[in-house]
């Protein structure tokens, strides 16, 4: 296709899960505990309700559900503005993958990565059943590789993976990749179960995304019922989705390379979506600095610095209309960044993401066109 002579890989594209998805796919051992879509409290609001809970988290309080209308009002008034609703025609439901593939040819991308949506926050519960999460995960992944089955050229599959339990986590992790073709293992980018990403029960797991050769990926949520920055915001969304994605991003990263996790795995891969990636260069010299005065070498024994570490082994998505990219390029290079359009969400900058991209100023050819293929296609082993 390539646009504007660029060919485009999408590192992050969404589907928007079926009302129906868990009920059709679930195992039936698991079938009457499957998350279901109704009204809230007897309300004309609805969401998804599981394990005993209502999603987005605690969207069943007032100062969370009087939010959710500000964000789709303004999003409305967005993209009305830019022209996003110009075509009356135009099909944004991204539970079918027609209309992903007819957006992709709008932008003008390639290929696809295929990330969940409401799945990661279904089972971003602590104390969820393992089994269940497992179970919820499993009848996800099995939807999402039918999804892509529409052109496999073209959407890869990103995997959900069950945190609860990290032996059964690398367990699903080896069925989607070698069942379903799965090319990427999907990980909150917060705490589950309190248990920090270095900690040694993540090992199992680890060791597997290794041994398969996909990357894991980190991907906030805006909300959960764990240990998450955005519920000290939760009547303030703005300060809730900067806490809850790029903040929470910097300590999952800083987690992996401060706590020893590519030291003792060394072909794993890892990427940081969703969050911007001006925050990294930062973010690495502190981590640089922290470690050098206070590492723990006897139990974190880094041979690198963790700046180095990054540089190595991971990826961080840029915004399309990320000002700031020309600054971050000059300190961290251009080897380690990729981009997402994040469609079919109201946030995102379809269909003029990748044009906003192109349009960045002080950002090289050389730079864009390893931004937009190249280090995608090597972090999800796809060159």
């Amino acid at each position: 296709m390539a646009k504007n002579g660029f060919r485009v890989m999408d590192s992050d594209i969404h589907v928007i899960e079926p009302r129906d998805v868990w009920v059709r796919y679930m195992e039936p051992a698991y079938r009457d505990q499957a998350p279901r879509f109704l009204p809230i409290d007897g309300s004309d609001f609805e969401g998804w309700q599981f394990a005993g809970k209502v999603f987005p988290a605690f969207i069943d309080r007032p100062e969370r559900r009087k939010l959710s209308r500000v964000r789709k009002d303004k999003a409305r008034l967005r993209h009305l503005a830019t022209g996003r609703y110009k075509d009356p025609a135009e099909d944004l439901r991204g539970d079918d993958p027609q209309a992903m593939l007819q957006a992709m040819d709008r932008e003008g991308i390639d290929v696809a990565i295929v990330f969940r949506t409401m799945a990661s926050h279904l089972i971003a519960v602590d104390g969820l059943d393992p089994e269940l999460s497992a179970a919820t995960c499993r009848a996800f992944n099995h939807w999402l590789s039918d999804f892509c089955d529409k052109d496999r050229a073209r959407l890869k599959a990103a995997a959900l993976i069950p945190l609860q339990d990290p032996a059964l986590a690398a367990e699903e992790a080896r069925r989607a990749v070698r069942d379903l073709g799965a090319v990427a293992l999907v990980l909150s980018n917060h705490m589950v179960n309190e248990r920090p990403w270095y900690d040694a029960a993540y090992d199992v797991l680890w060791a597997e995304a290794e041994t398969l050769n996909v990357p894991i990926t980190f991907h906030g949520i805006q909300m959960a019922y764990q240990e998450h920055l955005g519920r000290r915001f939760m009547d303030n969304f703005a300060m809730a989705h900067a806490a809850g994605h790029p903040v929470e991003m910097m300590l999952a990263a800083g987690s992996l390379l401060t706590g020893g996790v590519f030291a003792r795995f060394p072909g794993l891969r890892a990427a940081f979506l969703e969050a911007s990636c001006s925050w990294v260069p930062w973010w690495l010299w502190i981590l640089d600095e922290r470690v050098e005065k206070f590492g723990d070498d006897e139990r974190f024994a880094l041979t690198m610095p963790p700046s180095e570490y990054f540089r190595r082994h991971c990826c961080v998505a840029v915004e399309p209309d990320e000002a700031l990219l020309p600054s971050t390029l000059a300190s961290l290079g251009d080897d380690n960044i990729v981009i997402s359009s994040d469609w079919p969400h109201d946030d995102s900058a379809y269909p003029h993401a990748i044009d906003e991209f192109l349009a960045l100023s002080n950002v090289g050819e050389a730079s864009k066109r390893k931004i937009l293929w190249d280090n995608c296609a090597r972090l999800y082993a796809l060159a």
